[in-house]
This record gives structure tokens, sequence and C-alpha cells, in this order.
């Protein structure tokens, strides 16, 4: 099952896309109990709705951010389809455009003779139809990245509000969710450092450090 999940994650939405929706996704629900708790001080009778709040909140995020990103996507996409057609038909700097556009790709780190072969290459093709003179419409890759992002925002809700369900005195069961929120922002600025070729055990403190300070200082101050 966990394979499962890792190799969809990996099919379909980016290591850098995954971590920044870890972050929000923590921040949204550890706020939401905050704001909560200062507005009402939650009670026992209250715990079933700030739970389904939280997780109501996160829903609606996942749901915007992973519709709005995918969005974004296709406009990228169907920019470098128009791209391609506009140079293989001869458009005026489409040339120019295709040699810029690589350098958002792998081929980035080719020499610019290197890149004039690619584009060489995709320009010996067939113009085609003009792909701005269709809708873009979202395909099933883009469907499953914006499900992947939803599913990161809810199940990172589970981790922070079951101490809520588990630990009768309120008070310790939302700071028992504070430091779970500590302990994932530790493992996400490791994860981070991984990525960035950096020191893992230096940015999981420094991460996990921001998130205990800032987190009891809004607990004293009633959050």
């Amino acid at each position: 099952m966990l394979a499962r999940i890792r190799r969809f994650y990996s099919d379909h939405i980016s290591i850098g896309d995954r971590l920044g929706e870890a972050v929000y996704a923590v921040w949204m629900a550890v706020v939401s109990i905050g704001l909560i708790n200062s507005e009402t001080e939650i009670t026992a009778d209250l715990v079933g709705e700030v739970i389904a709040i939280a997780f109501a909140v996160n829903i609606v995020w996942g749901v915007i951010d992973g519709v709005t990103v995918m969005l974004t996507n296709i406009i990228d996409r169907r920019r470098r389809e128009q791209i391609v057609h506009d140079l293989r038909a001869g458009v005026k700097n489409a040339r120019k455009r295709a040699m810029e556009a690589l350098d958002e790709t792998i081929a980035g780190v080719l020499s610019g003779a290197a890149k004039a072969n690619i584009v060489a290459a995709i320009a010996a093709g067939p113009a085609g139809p003009d792909p701005g003179r269709s809708p873009a419409r979202p395909t099933r890759a883009d469907w499953l990245y914006a499900l992947g992002i939803v599913l990161i925002d809810t199940a990172l809700v589970v981790p922070l509000v079951l101490p809520l369900m588990l630990i009768d005195d309120i008070d310790t069961a939302i700071y028992v969710s504070r430091m779970i929120a500590v302990t994932i922002f530790a493992a996400l600025g490791a994860a981070y450092a991984r990525n960035l070729n950096r020191r893992p055990a230096i940015a999981a403190l420094l991460l996990g450090g921001f998130g205990y300070a800032f987190f009891t200082a809004v607990y004293e101050a009633g959050w």
C-alpha cells in the first residue's frame, strides 16, 4: 500500500510541490484549531466540531490549491505547445522563445549550440493544428495532480487532531498536537535539506525550532 502511494506521488507530483503543500497543510490545521480555541475555549463537547472544521478548512484549501495549480500547469503546457507550433510554422521570434523555454527544462545546462540543435530538431516536424485555436482541457494526469494535493492537505490533519480524540484534558491535547506539528516541521526541514544537498539535521533543528518557538508563544497567549 505504501509503495503504491509513493509511486502515485512520484509519478504525478514533484517533490517540491509535495513538501510545500505539506507545510501549508500543517500550518492551516494548527491555525484552525488555535483560532477556535482562542475565540471559544475548546471543551470536550466541541471536539467533534473542531475536528470537522479542521478537516473542512484543509479540504477546501486543498481543492482550491490543487485546481488552481493544475490550471497553471495546463497553461504552461499550452504555452509550450504554442511555441512548438509557432517554431514549426516559422512564426517570427519563435526560435528565440524556444531557446528560452529550454532553460526551464533539463536542457538548461546545455551550451547554446546544443540547445540550438534541439530547437532545430523540433522545428523539423510538421506544424499541425494551432493549439491556440482550441480550448485547453485537463488530462487524467492533471486531475490526479489535483487529487494528490487534496489528499496531502487532508491526511496531515489526522495526526494533529488525534490528541483531541485520545486525550481527555483539552489543554494537554492541544499542546501535544502542537508538538506533533513541530515534529512534522522538523521532518519537512530535513527533507528540504536532503533535496538541496544541505545538512538535514541543521534544517530539522531550524524549522522544528521555529515551529516550537512560535507554537509555544501562541499556546501561552491562549491559542
